[in-house]
């Protein structure tokens, strides 16, 4: 906001009522008013024009990406796609012979890529 219409407004308000005020005063008053306004509040189309649609994306791939971590804390294995999550595997021959699975070593389940690659742990 301008000075001079900053100490107009602070003036204006200041002194004694005036019952017919200026016009200098109340154009001041009504163009602090529309710079409040204004200035107020941001909307998220406010944001979203400022950040432009490079900057959108690039928010959008944020989020997504936190979101992926969430989930990866929250359930850090899949299913074993081998034995399907059963750890063991049935003889080709003899179908009723069973031996533990040698990809997912009986357990039924794996690590996740992302908990591999980001979190650095093996098993």
């Amino acid at each position: 906001m301008n000075l001079a219409v900053q100490f107009a407004v602070a003036l204006s308000s200041t002194a004694a009522p005036n019952p017919q005020p200026s016009t200098n005063a109340a154009a001041a008053g009504h163009a602090a008013g529309q710079a409040a306004e204004t200035t107020s509040g941001s909307t998220a189309a406010d944001i979203g024009s400022a950040l432009g649609p490079t900057g959108m994306l690039l928010l959008l791939a944020i989020a997504v990406f936190a979101v992926y971590v969430i989930s990866l804390s929250l359930h850090p294995n899949a299913k074993c796609g081998r034995c399907n999550g059963a750890g063991r595997h049935k003889g080709t021959i003899f179908t009723y012979a069973q031996r533990p699975c040698s990809s997912c070593k009986g357990r039924g389940t794996h690590p996740r890529l992302g908990r591999k690659l980001l979190f650095k742990q093996s098993t």
